[in-house]
């Protein structure tokens, strides 16, 4: 392994501990950075997201059963690679005064158990309720684009708009939505869609109680995709 290996991999590992104490990759990286190098290190010398994910899966700072200690969901099929990017969550608190859950992970499949149980069988929708908060863990200013980018290849262009679209159907909830972006929303075929996505924000509130892991839900999401022959939706009437 080579110096800058080797640099880069205690990069990875100091930023995992911090990420365990709040913020987003990218900062994690920077401030790890920073303390180890004591200098400034170049963007292109800085771990990536995928390798800080690694390292966290490592710590064994996950709530799963994996007894890999979580490298298992880094590599294998579609599935096992969303199920690594939606695992860091586990590690991003929630305030206890907002929250009755505990971690950003627990909000997330909480919200999946909401989707599932209004749309059972529409696997894009289901894989957008996965990811959509993932890109917090990766760079919380620009949290939607990061988990796009991060996804790329791995859903379809209905999931990749309803993950784009979640937070405009929030503000269309909320009243806050402009005109023209408010008539955009309405007209597209996805809007009830996406308004139940928006509204699976809210199920902490509304009393709904998760029993899932992020396993389980992986597994739901591959067993669709199997019946579907893809990243596709699956509808009542396909049954």
């Amino acid at each position: 392994m080579s110096h800058h290996e080797k640099k880069r991999g205690r990069i990875a590992a100091e930023a995992a501990r911090r990420l365990v104490h709040g913020g987003d990759i990218r900062r994690s990286c920077i401030g790890a950075a920073r303390r180890l190098a004591r200098e400034w290190v170049p963007e292109d010398e800085l771990p990536s997201s995928t390798d800080v994910t690694r390292e966290l899966s490592r710590q064994r700072l996950v709530d799963d059963d994996d007894r890999s200690g979580g490298l298992m969901a880094l590599i294998g099929d579609r599935f096992d690679k969303i199920a690594a990017l939606v695992r860091p969550l586990a590690a991003v608190r929630l305030d206890a005064t907002h929250h009755h859950v505990a971690t950003l992970l627990d909000f997330t499949l909480l919200s999946f158990s909401y989707v599932e149980q209004r749309r059972p069988f529409d696997e894009e929708l289901l894989t957008a309720s996965l990811l959509v908060e993932a890109g917090r863990v990766i760079d919380r200013r620009r949290a939607i684009e990061a988990i796009l980018d991060a996804a790329d290849g791995l859903v379809s262009p209905r999931t990749v708009w309803l993950i784009e679209m979640r937070n405009a159907a929030i503000a269309y909830s909320a009243g806050t939505l402009g005109h023209r972006a408010r008539h955009r929303l309405v007209a597209h075929a996805d809007f009830d869609d996406v308004m139940l996505l928006a509204e699976a924000v809210r199920a902490e509130d509304a009393g709904e109680v998760n029993r899932l892991s992020l396993d389980q839900a992986v597994e739901r999401l591959r067993a669709l995709g199997s019946a579907c022959g893809g990243p596709q939706s699956c509808d009542a009437r396909d049954s």
